[in-house]
């Protein structure tokens, strides 16, 4: 049985994600300026974006808190959780945390009126779509197999609206 995580591997992960994010915003407001490229939100409407934001930092942070509490992991690769996690943001999409880290870039191109962040969040999602869930999917069916393919038909991959028959 593998050891459960510490701390320190969770604050890890976190971190790394923090940086990710922060990288990709910096990147933005640089192509912005490089490409002299007009902000395309301005006065109050831009804190509109404060709305994806926080409810992507609140997905983030369940989500993460469900790995903790009923995977006994955390998103950090390194210390991933024992069990398959469906409870929390996991009973209604399969990838909360991605879907935050976009909700997060997103308001954070509205704040900010940047049309590179908001191209570059766009790009993400094409990656994470196309390369990352089908390669984490294949994983999470090796490890859970069959407890992986009745959450598999019952969650949807990003969100939810009504619950799936079953049968």
């Amino acid at each position: 049985m593998e050891q459960s995580p510490t701390i320190r591997v969770l604050v890890s992960g976190i971190i790394r994600v923090a940086y990710t994010l922060i990288a990709i915003v910096i990147l933005g407001i640089v192509l912005d300026r490089l490409l002299a490229l007009p902000t395309w939100m301005g006065g109050p409407w831009h804190l509109l974006g404060l709305i994806p934001f926080i409810l992507g930092l609140a997905l983030e942070a369940a989500g993460t808190h469900a790995f903790w509490k009923y995977g006994r992991g955390t998103p950090n690769p390194v210390g991933h959780p024992e069990r398959l996690v469906t409870q929390g943001p996991y009973s209604w999409s399969r990838h909360p945390l991605y879907l935050a880290r976009h909700l997060i870039l997103l308001g954070a191109a509205w704040l900010l009126g940047s049309p590179s962040i908001l191209v570059l969040t766009i790009l993400l999602f094409l990656v994470v779509q196309r390369v990352m869930i089908p390669r984490e999917e294949g994983r999470l069916a090796a490890r859970f197999a069959k407890q992986y393919e009745e959450y598999r038909s019952r969650v949807s991959k990003w969100v939810t609206l009504r619950r799936r028959n079953r049968g």
